[in-house]
C-alpha cells in the first residue's frame, strides 16, 4: 500500500509532464431515480442529478471532477449538505491485450457537511471482463474493495460487482447499459446492501438517464 500511495502523490507531477502529449475533454450528465453509492443511497431514496468533466491525454493520465445532488446529514446539528463535489487524477493503461490498470487520487467533498469530507487513493485492474480494486482510505476512512464482471449483450451491456465496505457493509449491484440516440444512455441497476452489523438491509432498482457527448 505504501508503493501506491507513492504513486500516488507522484501524479500531479507526471501528469503535468504528460501535458506535452495530445489532451482531450470530455464531459457528462445524468439524472438518476436514486443515488446508490456502494450499496448506499446518497439522496434520502429520491432522484439526484449528476455531471463532471474530464481532462486526459494520450499517454494515459487524466484529471476530473464530478459533482450530485445529495441529501444527508445531522438536521439536529443543521450540518446538511446537499451537494457532493469530488475532485480525482490517475493513470489507466493497457497491461496486455484485454488487460488495463487504472491507479489514481479522489478527494470527496460535502459542503455544509465537512466532517464527510474524505480521501480515497484506488487501484483497479481489468481482466477480460472481469474487474477487481480496491480503495484506501485515507487518516480514519474506511477500505473498500470490489470485484465485478461486465459483457456485451444484447443492444447493451450487463454488469455485476459485489463489495466489501470495511466494517461497514457488504454490497451487490446487477445492471444493464444500452445507448439511446448515440450520446444519451439508459441504465436500470438492482441493489442489494447488508450491514455487518446486521442492523439495516435496503435493496431496490434505480434507473439513470446519462448524455455524454
Amino acid at each position: 500500500m505504501k508503493n501506491l500511495q507513492t504513486f500516488v502523490i507522484a501524479l500531479p507531477l507526471l501528469i503535468v509532464s504528460s501535458l506535452a502529449s495530445a489532451v482531450s475533454v470530455s464531459g457528462n450528465i445524468a439524472l438518476t431515480s436514486d443515488y446508490i453509492w456502494r450499496g448506499w443511497t446518497q439522496s434520502a431514496g429520491g432522484p439526484a442529478v449528476s455531471g463532471g468533466f474530464d481532462l486526459s491525454t494520450d499517454s494515459g493520465f487524466y484529471i476530473g471532477t464530478w459533482g450530485s445532488s445529495v441529501q444527508f446529514g445531522d438536521a439536529a446539528t443543521s450540518d446538511l449538505t446537499e451537494l457532493e463535489l469530488d475532485v480525482y487524477l490517475g493513470y489507466s493503461t493497457d497491461i496486455a491485450d484485454n488487460i488495463s490498470l487504472d491507479v489514481g487520487y479522489i478527494t470527496y467533498t460535502y459542503p455544509g457537511a465537512t466532517d464527510a469530507n474524505f480521501d480515497e487513493a484506488y487501484i483497479g485492474f481489468d481482466i477480460y471482463g472481469f474487474g477487481i480494486s480496491y480503495a484506501a482510505g485515507m487518516d480514519s476512512a474506511a477500505d473498500y474493495a470490489q470485484i465485478s464482471y461486465g459483457i456485451d449483450a444484447g443492444p447493451g451491456s450487463f454488469s455485476i460487482s459485489y463489495g466489501d465496505y470495511e466494517d461497514t457493509s457488504n454490497d451487490f449491484l446487477i445492471g444493464y447499459d444500452w445507448g439511446v440516440g448515440g450520446d444519451f444512455g439508459i441504465g436500470v441497476y438492482y441493489y442489494d446492501l447488508e450491514t455487518e452489523d446486521g442492523s439495516m438491509d435496503d435493496s431496490g432498482v434505480t434507473l439513470t438517464i446519462s448524455y455524454a457527448p
